[in-house]
Order: structure tokens, then sequence, then C-alpha cells
């Protein structure tokens, strides 16, 4: 793997992050949200400042607005939507995000200006709360 390339394994997620990331997907089954994956776990600095540079100094449209990612500390994942809905369907992120929020993870689309709804996060003090 080259250290631009994207990352979905979620062992390289910190185990916080790794029992979340598994505890939000479980509880996303039980109500049928069921065509969830992830896109990305850990990035890498080479990669953070790679997505970084897209749409400034590199061709493409803007993906990232932050160096400071919490994908590098390994505390963060993103997720897409599959068929039949669009990859980033609205709707089942704002479902998703409804399960994050009441297991203590933190939801880019709770965001105020950068919303990024495909977006979780945890602190290392993240601890497993009841299951909903």
């Amino acid at each position: 793997m080259t250290s631009v390339t994207t990352c979905r394994d979620l062992v390289e997620l910190l185990p916080a992050a790794q029992t979340a990331c598994r505890l939000l997907f479980q509880e996303c089954f039980k109500v049928g949200i069921k065509n969830i994956f992830i896109t990305e776990t850990y990035r890498s600095l080479e990669r953070q400042n790679y997505l970084y540079a897209q749409g400034r100094t590199r061709p493409g449209l803007i993906v990232t607005w932050t160096l400071a990612s919490n994908h590098k500390s390994r505390l963060a994942w993103d997720i897409a939507v599959g068929p039949p809905q669009s990859l980033y369907d609205v709707t089942t992120l704002n479902r998703v995000g409804a399960i994050a929020r009441k297991l203590g993870i933190t939801w880019g689309g709770d965001w105020v200006g950068s919303i990024d709804r495909p977006h979780f996060e945890v602190k290392t003090s993240w601890k497993c709360q009841q299951a909903i």
C-alpha cells in the first residue's frame, strides 16, 4: 500500500474506534440499514496532505478542509451507502447519524459550517454505551 492509498481496514483504527464502528454497524443493521459500508479509516500524513492538495494545488474537487484530520489519529472512519440509494444518500446518512449520536459517536453531520455526513469519530476515551 502506498502512502496515499485509501485504507478501509478497521484494524488500523484504535480499539475504541474499532468498537464504536462495529457497534454503529450492528445498531444500523438492527433497524434495517444494511447497505452501508466503510470507505476510509486510517489516513497517513502523506495521504491527508495529498487529499488536502486536491482542489487547491492538485486538480479535482476539494474533499477535505483540514490537515488535522482525526483519520490520522486512527479515531475516525467514513462510510457510504450502497444501492439502491445513491452513494451519499442524505436520508440514510441522517438515520445513521442519529444512531451514532445515541451511541456517543461524533457525527460529521452535526458539525456547523463544514458538514461531513459520511464522517464518524470518537475520542480515545470513548466507552461502549448501552446498545439502543
